[in-house]
């Protein structure tokens, strides 16, 4: 027993003079949160052009994240979309959005007559990966360009 004891307490000390000669770091507040992956894209305001196509969501920001499990949009060439947003449940449903769309100058995209604009971004990346991010006062979303094969 009494070599148990000894251990034990070789085994405190050891822990203890390990502890003693570690160095205390301080990690940057910029470096201790979460990075989103496309934080790091080049982004830069849409331009018509860049709309068109199908559209589905990567990443969701803001309250609008807590409702939606799921979004995809096809928005045409001619100024006319059409998508489908799957909300939280019990039971989860999917509500369809259709309507026209615009963009401002400003880089501002209205989905709906009665819709409050988004600022619109667009990024590409190696292999034409192209994502669109809508931010407005309800959060921010990422949407991919899909590719219907």
């Amino acid at each position: 027993m009494a070599r148990t004891s000894r251990l034990r307490a070789l085994a405190v000390l050891l822990a203890f003079a390990l502890s003693a000669s570690c160095a205390s770091s301080v990690v940057e507040a910029e470096d201790r949160s979460v990075r989103d992956e496309y934080e790091l894209l080049k982004w830069r305001p849409a331009n018509a052009d860049d709309v068109p196509g199908h559209w589905r969501v990567r990443s969701l920001r803001g309250p609008a994240a807590a409702a939606l499990m799921d979004l995809a949009y096809w928005l045409d060439a001619n100024g006319r979309f059409s998508g489908a947003a799957l909300f939280v449940g019990p039971p989860p449903t999917y509500e369809v959005l259709s309507g026209t769309w615009t963009l401002s100058g400003e880089g501002l995209l209205q989905l709906g007559e009665d819709a409050e604009p988004a600022r619109a971004e667009v990024a590409t990346a190696a292999g034409n990966l192209t994502w669109l991010r809508l931010s407005g006062a309800e959060g921010s979303l990422v949407l991919e360009h899909a590719l219907i094969r």
